[in-house]
């Protein structure tokens, strides 16, 4: 079985076969070794293929706890096979709940895998089988849409409130980029939110998601809102909890909070799903919406005096300053030559990821100071691999 397994993931011309190859040896080594005589080739072939196989490493892993401890003593019954679901299955299971049934737009969300309080942030392959990534306690998986070239359709009550937390995070975070001179827009926005808090809570349909995710063998996702009561805005600090978190010093107050009770009395009736809808859409017109977005503290070509946001997408990414509202640098992804994870210049900063792009001709270097360096590198990396990848090769889509 292992040499057929191996024979299956070397050199073979599709893809798919061979992720699906490379996820079957990895639970092959999850449940029985191999003969002692086949040992010493099976640990150099996964010590050869992890510089480039990620699911070598984890096999690595797998393999040295079952030599440890004996392997499995018996096959595992029917109820934990059906636990080994792949990443790709999840996100099919989680946009059926969202009443999204196009592949197309289903290939546009990912899960990431988080490991404690974020040393470890990536998106999985939906090839990846969960159970062999899930390794510790301390991990947890959450979703979030990666692409944003599907129309988007509020049809469905769960898809408005997934849509809806998401886009929220990045706008509070200050990172859709909106001007804090722009009174008007800023009140509309506070306006949806406190009209969203202060109707009832979400529909029924928003607790049959959570039933789904609990029946599945994951870890918790977090997919929670805040609600609250109320109608009208009493106090400056309530208003605040409104606005992006950059802006919050910047803005006037008092202007806005006028315009917000003009927009309370206009949004009279409106539900809560309708809220949430105007919300997205009005955010849609931001510079950076679609993007997933990262607050880069320096970047080696730029001389700027504050933060750079860097928005990225399937085709390129962005550096924009914030303050001009203008963008600094645009790179296509297919330019990217080489991704590399820079250790922190000094004590106290945090690390780099160095970019490797432009043609052998006319050869380009840029590297970003960033917290989530390591985060950004592996999606970067997950939105090129993705791009080569046809709709068939994704589980049950095509």
């Amino acid at each position: 079985m292992y040499c057929q397994v191996i024979k299956q993931v070397t050199g073979h011309p599709e893809p798919k076969h061979c992720a699906l190859g490379w996820s079957i040896l990895s639970l092959f080594t999850g449940f029985f070794a191999p003969s002692t005589t086949l040992m010493p080739y099976v640990t150099k072939f996964l010590q050869d293929s992890s510089p480039s196989q990620e699911l070598a490493q984890s096999s690595q892993e797998n393999l040295q706890r079952t030599v440890k401890y004996g392997g499995r003593q018996k096959l595992p019954p029917p109820g934990e096979m059906q636990a080994f679901l792949v990443s790709g299955e999840v996100l099919q299971e989680l946009c059926g709940q969202m009443g999204i049934t196009d592949p197309q737009e289903v290939q546009e969300f990912a899960i990431f895998l988080i490991k404690g309080e974020g040393e470890l942030v990536r998106p999985l392959s939906p090839h990846e089988y969960l159970n062999s990534v899930m390794t510790d306690q301390d991990m947890s998986l959450h979703s979030r849409r990666l692409g944003w070239e599907t129309p988007l359709h509020f049809d469905h009550p769960t898809y408005t409130e997934i849509h809806y937390g998401q886009v929220l995070r990045d706008y509070l975070q200050g990172k859709l980029m909106i001007s804090a001179q722009e009174d008007a827009q800023l009140a509309r926005l506070a306006a949806l939110q406190h009209l969203r808090k202060a109707c009832k809570s979400p529909p029924s349909e928003y607790a049959s998601l959570s039933r789904c995710l609990s029946s599945l063998p994951l870890p918790t996702m977090l997919l929670s809102y805040e609600l609250g009561p109320g109608v009208l805005i009493h106090s400056r600090q309530e208003l605040l909890a409104y606005i992006p978190k950059p802006l919050q010093c910047q803005v006037n107050t008092a202007s806005i909070k006028s315009l917000v009770s003009q927009e309370l009395k206009q949004m009279q009736g409106c539900s809560s799903l309708r809220a949430q809808t105007d919300f997205v859409e009005t955010t849609a017109q931001l510079p950076l919406f679609g993007y997933t977005v990262y607050m880069v503290l320096r970047v080696s070509k730029l001389a700027l005096p504050g933060p750079v946001l860097l928005g990225l997408n399937r085709h390129h990414l962005v550096l924009m300053d914030p303050s001009s509202q203008k963008p600094c640098c645009s790179i296509p992804l297919k330019d990217l030559q080489r991704l590399h994870l820079l250790s922190p210049l000094q004590d106290g900063r945090p690390p780099g990821l160095e970019l490797n792009y432009g043609s052998a001709d006319n050869p380009k270097t840029i590297w970003l100071e960033l917290p989530q360096a390591q985060e950004l590198k592996y999606t970067i990396a997950f939105l090129m691999e993705e791009g080569s990848m046809s709709s068939t090769q994704w589980p049950g889509l095509g």
